[in-house]
């Protein structure tokens, strides 16, 4: 565009030299040529210049818009920092508030868990105590059916003794009679000499001062004694009792297999079945749930066989009882004690068991 400005002036400055040299074809061709240029210069306006001016104010209104947007950006950014700042503030106190809440719960669970502990150890020791009392209150229990099963057995003993006094007494009067029946076919006195002879019976001491005869004069007895005595019971005849009281038992008539086993062993305590029996017996208490009577007849049976098969199950049947009777902590100390002593019966195994069910 500048250079067709400086064309144009050029041509209208060298115009009066060219006029005078030129012809006047040259004139006209010039004219025309300047028309031309003129042309174009005006197209050249009307569409550069408007087209610029175009984009100038199309620029320019972009240029509007866009610091409309800006503007309108940097409100957004303002508002949104403002909204940071508040949420960053509350932030702040929500962070201070947790903090307080976290702080307040932590105290008040710290004296929570001490006021726990300090229940909990009150209980500990209340179960201890009452561990040790019950404890105490078992062995006290057992003792006193060891007493009672001893005195049982000192009763059975002296009531065993007495019967053999009794018989002993019996069978010396009987020949001190045999003694004194020749003496009294000679006397053919008066009644007189023969009131004499039962004197001699009369020195015979008294049934309760057998005790103090001399051991001697017995033992020379003995003989003539055992000639003399009754015939010894049948052992076929307490098998058949034993036999009968276990056929009552198994039919569920426990009092009467209790009377008959009880029979059986006043009448053949040393057998085999003694123990058995005696352990039967407590059998047809417990079915009876007399379980305090049964705990006495198996501990006669623990005092008294300590070593035996049936010992082992008396215990735990007596810890049975005591488990019936509501006495768990007793049951635990019985059941203990018959997994540390008879660790390989059967018995143990169950006292396992039964532990471990309480």
């Amino acid at each position: 565009m500048n250079k067709s400005f400086a064309t144009l002036f050029i041509l209208l400055s060298l115009t009066p030299f060219l006029v005078q040299c030129a012809s006047q074809d040259e004139v006209r061709t010039l004219s025309y040529q300047l028309r031309a240029v003129n042309k174009k210069l005006e197209d050249m306006q009307a569409n550069t210049v408007d087209k610029m001016q175009k984009k100038q104010a199309s620029s320019a209104g972009q240029l509007t818009e866009m610091q409309q947007e800006l503007l309108a950006l940097k409100s957004e950014l303002e508002a949104t920092a403002m909204t940071n700042r508040q949420l960053q503030e509350q932030n702040k106190e929500l962070e201070t508030s947790l903090q307080e809440l976290v702080s307040k719960q932590s105290s008040e669970t710290d004296i929570k868990i001490t006021q726990l502990n300090e229940q909990l150890k009150q209980q500990q020791d209340s179960v201890a105590t009452l561990q040790a009392a019950r404890a105490l209150e078992a062995e006290r229990k057992a003792r006193a059916a060891a007493e009672a099963a001893e005195a049982a057995r000192l009763k059975v003993k002296m009531a065993s003794s007495n019967q053999g006094i009794a018989q002993i007494q019996a069978e010396r009067k009987k020949q001190l009679k045999k003694q004194e029946m020749p003496s009294v076919r000679q006397e053919t006195s008066t009644p007189t000499t023969v009131s004499k002879s039962p004197s001699a019976v009369d020195t015979v001491p008294p049934e309760e001062d057998v005790s103090a005869v001399p051991a001697a004069p017995v033992t020379d007895q003995a003989p003539k004694m055992a000639q003399e005595s009754p015939p010894a019971t049948n052992s076929s005849a307490t098998d058949d009792l034993f036999n009968q009281a276990q056929k009552k038992y198994e039919a569920g008539n426990y009092q009467n297999a209790y009377e008959m086993f009880e029979s059986y062993i006043d009448k053949n305590g040393s057998s085999a079945n003694a123990v058995q029996a005696r352990y039967m017996m407590g059998e047809c208490l417990y079915q009876q749930k007399e379980y305090d009577q049964a705990i006495l007849q198996y501990q006669k049976i623990i005092a008294s066989q300590p070593k035996h098969a049936k010992t082992p199950a008396a215990l735990l049947k007596q810890g049975m009882a005591f488990e019936q009777l509501s006495d768990k902590e007793t049951a635990k100390i019985i059941y203990q004690k018959i997994i540390s002593s008879y660790g390989s019966s059967p018995e143990a195994q169950q006292a396992k068991s039964k532990l471990s069910s309480l």
